[in-house]
């Protein structure tokens, strides 16, 4: 009996609904050559072996990744479901050791009798986030001191940095607390780079959103993954994501992340780095690969170099004339 996998009553209730058949098709493949022989068809190989056209296959290809069932990397793909629930397998362990302990008012107020810099900690929370803190306040930001062993110049940057972002709901600071934490950001220098960085990707995320039309809807973590490898970690100029839009939904007749990726990674792969840049190196490339004719300006033909010894040599003609003239 032949090797079979299972596919997820949730997956197939909610795809089965959004994602046309083909879509629908390609992945279940994909997904069983995967499972069967642990390899991960490229788009090609997808093509040839279902008889589809490429663009076809990378059409559902980039439909699954920005519905985040595959995860887009350098080579192609990978499979997301299958990454998430290995993630949360450790990250349930992890949790469990790292429950966040309960305090009672007596032992915090004693901390911050004892520890000066506690106590100017919660009289900078209240101003921070505008508000009397209560009991379960007090908790859990002590909690970030003596829990996660946060110094209190970083918890103070934290709780700076949630209300600048307009969330400073509990269970988000307890994440972002938790967050730094693990990345080792225990510094002021630590926190105050974390920060820059951050506030690069928010402010490159929303340049990128505006040359998208993208307004009325939250990205998806795909699409911030797209947007931090392009700004962020690639460098790319937003005037060259823009071009790629523009020549995206010329080629394409829509927004195609993968597609925009291509064109990204290739424009820089080959060092240009300005629109005009671009347009000059095509230029060239045009020039270099038109028929001869065209690069000539027309003055060539197959027939230039064609020689007719009948033809008369009327190279010497005036000088001849010249001399019967003279009598000579």
């Amino acid at each position: 009996m032949g090797k079979s996998f299972e596919l997820e009553f949730s997956f197939v209730e909610k795809w089965g609904r959004l994602a046309n058949a083909e879509y629908f098709r390609i992945y279940v493949y994909a997904l069983s050559n995967f499972k069967k022989n642990g390899k991960i068809l490229s788009v090609d190989e997808i093509a040839k072996k279902l008889h589809i056209s490429r663009e076809s296959a990378e059409e559902a290809v980039d439909f699954w990744i920005t519905a985040e069932v595959l995860h887009a990397d350098g080579s192609g793909y990978s499979f997301a479901k299958i990454e998430k629930k290995e993630a949360k397998k450790d990250l349930t362990s992890t949790t469990r050791l790292r429950t966040r302990p309960s305090y009672d008012a007596a032992e915090i107020d004693a901390a911050a009798a004892v520890n000066e810099k506690v106590d100017y900690l919660f009289r900078e929370a209240e101003k921070i986030l505008e508000k009397i803190l209560s009991p379960s306040d007090f908790e859990l930001i002590y909690s970030f001191v003596d829990w996660l062993g946060l110094p209190v110049e970083v918890v103070i940057m934290l709780l700076r940095f949630a209300a600048g972002q307009g969330k400073t709901g509990k269970r988000y600071l307890e994440t972002v607390a938790i967050d730094w934490a693990d990345k080792g950001i225990n510094t002021y220098e630590s926190a105050e780079e974390y920060i820059r960085e951050i506030e690069l990707k928010l402010s490159n995320e929303g340049k990128v959103r505006a040359i998208l039309g993208i307004y009325d809807r939250a990205l998806s973590q795909t699409e911030k993954k797209y947007i931090s490898l392009w700004t962020f970690e690639k460098n790319i100029p937003v005037e060259l994501i823009s071009e790629a839009y523009d020549r995206t939904v010329a080629a394409t007749g829509k927004l195609s992340w993968a597609y925009m990726n291509k064109i990204l990674t290739s424009w820089q792969g080959e060092g240009l780095k300005t629109v005009d840049e671009i347009k000059a190196s095509e230029a060239l490339f045009k020039l270099k690969n038109a028929p001869v004719k065209e690069r000539s300006g027309g003055q060539k033909s197959k027939f230039n170099n064609y020689v007719d010894t009948n033809k008369p040599d009327y190279s010497n003609f005036a000088e001849e004339i010249l001399k019967d003239m003279l009598g000579e």
